[in-house]
C-alpha cells in the first residue's frame, strides 16, 4: 500500500512490468468510492528525470483531466491517472461499430480523445496501442494510460506521431475492407486510398487536419468495381442519370427506337438483295434463227 496524494493506494493488479517502469491498477483504500486508478511507476532514473522536468517546465499532463497527480517514493516517480473500465476497441469494434458510419464516428472520437490529452509526440505514441484504446456501446472512444516507457523515444518527431495517429484512424476506417481485400489498399474505395497516400507523404501536420479529412468522408464510400461489375456499375450510373432527367430519357428512347428501326430496315434490304441474287439464274442464248449455239451431245 502506498500513502500519497491524500490516498491509500492499494494494488489490484499489475498490467505490465519491465526494467523501465511498472503499471498497475489501484484502489483508494482510504475511501470506498468504487473508483480505480492507473499508477505508472518509473524506476528508470533517466526517464523519471526527463518526465519530472517536463512536468515542472512545460506543464506536461496539467491539461489532462484524467491526470490525478505525481509523487516520488524511493527514487521512483509515480504518475497517477483515472482508470476506466476496459472495453477494448480491438475486441468490440465489430459489435459497437458494425458499419462505416459508426467507424467514422469512432475514428473522430479517437482523434478528439487524443487531442484532449495534449500529449507530446513521444508519450502520445505510447498511448496509441490496443491496450489503451476503448469503446463504449454507443461508439465513443476513451483512453487508459497503460504507458510502456520501455518503448519511450524522446527523439520522436511530431510528424511521426501524427502519422501514427492517422494510421490508427485509418485502421478503424478500413477494418471491413482490410478483411474483404486482404489488406490490399489499392482495392479500397478512392477516399480511403487518398488518405493512405496522404499518410505515406506525411501530409497530416496535426490531429485537427486528420479530423478535417475524416469529416469529409462519405457515410458509405463507393467501392471499386472490377470486370463485369464495372460494366454493371456503368449501366446503373447511366440508368440513374436518365431517371433523374426525364427529358433526356425520352430523347434516349427515341434514339434507341430510331436506331433499332434503321438497323431492321438495313437488315431487311440486305436479305432481300441476297435472295434476288440467289433466285435469278441467267441461262444465256442457245439459238439464233436456225443456228443452235448450245452444246451438242456427242
Amino acid at each position: 500500500m502506498i500513502s500519497a496524494l491524500n490516498m491509500e493506494l492499494e494494488a489490484v493488479r499489475t498490467v505490465l512490468s519491465n526494467d523501465v517502469n511498472e503499471v498497475g491498477v489501484y484502489i483508494d483504500a482510504k475511501r470506498d468510492t468504487g473508483s480505480y486508478y492507473t499508477v505508472v511507476a518509473l524506476s528508470s532514473s533517466k526517464i523519471a528525470k526527463e518526465i519530472a522536468g517536463r512536468m515542472a517546465i512545460t506543464g506536461l499532463f496539467s491539461q489532462n483531466s484524467d491526470f490525478i497527480g505525481s509523487f516520488t517514493q524511493r527514487d521512483v516517480l509515480h504518475l497517477v491517472f483515472n482508470y476506466h473500465e476496459e472495453s477494448r476497441l480491438v475486441n468490440r469494434e465489430s459489435l459497437y461499430a458494425p458499419n462505416f458510419t459508426k467507424r467514422k464516428e469512432a475514428a473522430l472520437s479517437l482523434l478528439a480523445a487524443l487531442g484532449e490529452t495534449e500529449m507530446s509526440a513521444d508519450i502520445g505514441m505510447l498511448l496509441l496501442t490496443d491496450e489503451n484504446v476503448n469503446i463504449t456501446p454507443d461508439g465513443k472512444i476513451y483512453l487508459n494510460y497503460f504507458l510502456d516507457f520501455g518503448k519511450f523515444s524522446p527523439s520522436v518527431q511530431q510528424d511521426s506521431y501524427y502519422r501514427e495517429a492517422a494510421g490508427f484512424t485509418f485502421g478503424i476506417l478500413t477494418r471491413e475492407y482490410a478483411e474483404k481485400y486482404d489488406a490490399q489498399v489499392e482495392m479500397y474505395p478512392h477516399e480511403l486510398r487518398l488518405m493512405y497516400k496522404k499518410m505515406q507523404n506525411k501530409a497530416f501536420r496535426s490531429l485537427s487536419q486528420i479530423m478535417a479529412f475524416v469529416r469529409t468522408l462519405p457515410e458509405s464510400p463507393s467501392e471499386q468495381r472490377f470486370g463485369l461489375m464495372r460494366l454493371v456499375g456503368a449501366a446503373d450510373t447511366l440508368k440513374g442519370y436518365l431517371l433523374k432527367n426525364p427529358a433526356n430519357l425520352f430523347i434516349a428512347a427515341m434514339v434507341i427506337v430510331t436506331l433499332g428501326y434503321l438497323g431492321y430496315q438495313i437488315a431487311v434490304r440486305v436479305a432481300a438483295g441476297r435472295n434476288m441474287r440467289e433466285n435469278t439464274v441467267y441461262v444465256g442464248m442457245q439459238q439464233i434463227g436456225e443456228v443452235y449455239l448450245g452444246e451438242e451431245n456427242v
